[in-house]
C-alpha cells in the first residue's frame, strides 16, 4: 500500500507528497508510479517516482521562497530530473524554478514538469499561503535565533534543550517546538539512536537568511546615523568598538573578504544611543548611512574572523539582503570561503 511505502516520514510530509502523486497521476495515468526502491542511500531525498523510463527523485518542502532556489539549483545538479513537492510555493519562486528548470508540483495542483517528452504546465490554482499558526515553528522570530546557533555550531544540535536556550538566549520551552519544525522540514535527521545531524546545511542556510531579513531583522532596527567624521567611509576601520558593537552587512564584507568599499554601514549594537554619539561622533539622521541594529545573539562561538565583525553567516544573509549586485558577489565570495 501507498501509505506502507512511505511510512518512515511524518504524517503532514507524507500527505502532501501523496498528493502530489496523485495529481500527477490524473494528468499522466500510468506513465507515473511510485518507485519502491527507496534505498537507505538515498536519504536526502523523500521519495522516488517513475515517470515512464526515468526515476524522479521527489523532494519536499513546506514553503518555497524565491531564495530557497539557488539551493535547490544546486541539489537538482546532484539529483536529475528533480520534482519539488511542496505544500505553498510563491507565485515569483514558481518563475524562478521555472528558469531554472526545476519541476514542482502543489499541494493543490499546480504543476511545472518539464522531462522530454512531457511537458505540463498548470497555474492559477488558488493555494492559500500558510497561516502564521500553521507555519512551521523552526523559522518564528526566535526558532530563527535558534537556527542561527546551530548554523554556528552544528553540533550544539545535540546539546541539552537547556544549553540550546541559554547559548540562543530564548525560553526552554520554545527548543522543543524549534526542534519539531527542523524534524518537520527535514533539516534535522538521526545519526543514532541519541544522535542528531543538520541535513542539507546549504539549504538550511539560504532558508534562514530568507526568514531572518523577512521576519527578525526588521524588528531589531534602531536608527540611522551620520558621522560627524568628513573622512569616514575612509576612516571607518580605525573605530575602537566597544565588545556590544559590531559590523555587519558591507563593512563586515570588506572585513571578511578585503574587496567590497562600504558605501552603507550595518551596525549591531547594544550601546545606547547616547553613548553611539560620544564613543563615535554618531548623529541622528533619517538619511544617514549608518543603520543600527540590536544584536539578537546572546553568544558567539569563538572564529578566525576579524575583531568586531559579525559571524559570516550574518554578512551573508546582510549582503543578500540588498540585492545591489557588487554585495551579492561579496556574500557569494563569503559563501565560498567561509561557508
Amino acid at each position: 500500500m501507498l501509505h506502507e511505502r512511505i511510512n518512515k516520514m511524518n504524517k503532514k510530509e507524507r500527505q502532501i507528497i501523496e498528493q502530489a502523486y496523485f495529481h500527477l497521476k490524473n494528468e499522466l495515468g500510468d506513465a507515473v508510479r511510485w518507485n519502491e526502491n527507496h534505498n537507505a542511500h538515498d536519504s536526502q531525498i523523500d521519495a522516488f517516482f517513475k515517470l515512464n523510463d526515468k526515476k524522479l527523485a521527489v523532494l519536499f518542502k513546506n514553503e518555497v521562497r524565491p531564495a530557497q532556489v539557488s539551493g535547490l539549483s544546486e541539489f537538482a545538479e546532484a539529483f536529475t530530473p528533480l520534482l519539488v513537492v511542496a505544500n505553498y510555493i510563491t507565485p515569483t519562486a514558481k518563475k524562478v524554478l521555472q528558469e531554472h528548470g526545476i519541476n514542482y508540483v502543489d499541494r493543490v495542483g499546480n504543476i511545472w514538469l518539464k522531462i522530454h517528452p512531457i511537458y505540463i504546465h498548470i497555474d492559477g490554482i488558488h493555494n492559500q499561503p500558510p497561516s502564521e499558526d500553521q507555519k512551521n515553528r523552526a523559522f518564528t522570530k526566535t526558532g530563527i535565533k535558534v537556527v542561527f546557533q546551530f548554523l554556528l555550531n552544528p553540533k550544539l544540535i545535540n546539546g541539552t534543550y537547556r544549553e540550546m536556550a541559554e547559548i540562543a538566549g530564548v525560553s526552554l520551552g520554545s527548543i522543543p517546538k524549534v526542534m519539531e519544525g527542523l524534524k518537520e522540514e527535514g533539516f534535522i535527521l538521526k545519526k543514532t539512536s541519541d544522535q542528531w545531524a543538520i541535513k542539507d546545511v546549504d539549504l538550511l542556510l539560504q532558508r534562514w537568511q530568507n526568514e531572518y531579513t523577512k521576519k527578525l531583522k526588521p524588528s531589531l532596527f534602531v536608527k540611522r546615523y551620520r558621522s560627524n567624521d568628513n573622512n569616514f567611509f575612509n576612516s571607518w576601520k580605525r573605530l575602537n568598538f566597544s565588545e556590544d558593537t559590531f559590523w555587519g552587512g558591507e563593512p563586515a564584507g570588506d572585513l571578511l573578504t578585503k574587496h567590497l568599499q562600504p558605501e552603507k554601514f550595518v551596525v549591531y549594537s547594544r550601546e545606547t544611543h547616547q553613548n553611539l554619539m560620544k564613543n563615535y561622533q554618531w548623529f541622528p539622521d533619517e538619511n544617514g548611512d549608518i543603520y543600527v541594529f540590536e544584536p539578537f545573539w546572546e553568544n558567539l562561538p569563538e572564529t578566525n574572523t576579524p575583531e568586531h565583525c559579525v559571524p559570516p553567516i550574518l554578512a551573508y544573509a546582510d549582503l543578500m539582503e540588498s540585492g545591489d549586485g557588487r554585495c551579492v558577489e561579496i556574500a557569494k565570495l563569503i559563501y565560498e570561503q567561509y561557508l
